[in-house]
């Protein structure tokens, strides 16, 4: 994010903890993706698509150069991806507005079943991981939705 006025400059304790944090981050994510592969009756996507599905998740119904500027992506790059996802049953375009024009994405019920898997998987291994204890899961979700904002407005 850019700095302001109001926030202070980040000492280097600061910085060494949240590189820290960034390279925990991404060891997890990896570890979280590369483990479900194998998943029976999860359909594989690439990290694009990933990142595309989820927006779709949250936003069903968005048109696909909303979903490409909330995303981060190309247009022609979003494009490619939506092509693959509905070849692979995951996506569905519809035309919406007056004249019909407009188009709409949205996840289909198979996209939402594989979303229901890899939640499950993800949730179960990261229980596994804590032990069963959830003793700070709730701070980690505020601090992590807090990065997630602070990260897309700095796009």
């Amino acid at each position: 994010m850019e700095q302001t006025a109001a926030t202070p400059p980040p000492q280097d304790a600061d910085l060494a903890d949240l590189a820290d944090l960034a390279d925990l981050l991404m060891t997890v994510a990896r570890d979280l993706q590369h483990r479900h592969g194998a998943l029976e009756g999860v359909v594989a996507l690439t990290a694009t698509e990933t990142t595309v599905m989820r927006h779709l998740d949250r936003n069903p119904g968005t048109s696909p150069s909303a979903a490409a500027a909330a995303t981060g992506m190309q247009r022609s790059n979003l494009s490619a991806a939506v092509r693959s996802l509905e070849a692979k049953s995951l996506v569905e375009r519809s035309h919406e507005g007056h004249d019909g024009r407009a188009v709409a994405l949205h996840p289909t019920a198979l996209a939402a079943r594989n979303i229901g898997l890899l939640r499950t998987h993800w949730a179960g291994r990261l229980h596994r991981a804590l032990d069963g204890d959830g003793t700070g899961v709730a701070g980690a979700l505020t601090l992590l939705q807090r990065l997630e904002h602070g990260l897309a407005a700095d796009r």
